[in-house]
């Protein structure tokens, strides 16, 4: 029976747990996908055969800001690829720190989510135009 691993952008971690795949597994079908940032995926289906079908966000799948020369606001920082920073409520300083990013600012940014603590997350990753996306733990159940 095919699981649906990412529903509407989140990640359902029970479904995750439950065919027995991890963050690191998860992302390395995504990058087999050609998909590197988890913030791009709006529905991901892990299948019968043990691959992955993906659906992207729609800002993502035809048309860009880039294909239309649209100038992106200069957000701070600029990264070379997407970085988690949060990985089932653990804060990744070795990421934070490749990326001269204190925990300080990392808590600022989960609280303007209106998340008080690490614990809460499931996984967050700062993306190359500086913004955060953030995916939080015991998401609810499929509707």
């Amino acid at each position: 029976q095919p699981v649906i691993l990412i529903r509407k952008g989140k990640i359902m971690d029970k479904q995750l747990r439950s065919v027995r795949l991890d963050l690191d597994a998860l992302q390395t079908l995504l990058r087999k996908k050609n998909i590197f940032s988890l913030a791009d995926v709006d529905y991901a289906i892990f299948e019968t055969d043990g691959s992955l079908s993906v659906l992207k966000k729609e800002a993502k799948q035809n048309v860009t800001k880039k294909d239309m020369n649209v100038q992106g606001e200069n957000a701070n920082p600029k990264v070379s690829h997407p970085a988690s920073v949060i990985t089932d409520g653990k804060v990744r300083e070795d990421n934070l720190k490749k990326l001269n990013l204190s925990k300080q600012w990392l808590m600022d940014r989960l609280k303007e989510t209106g998340v008080q603590h690490p614990k809460e997350v499931f996984y967050a990753e700062v993306q190359t135009d500086g913004t955060l996306y953030i995916d939080k733990k015991e998401d609810s159940t499929p509707e």
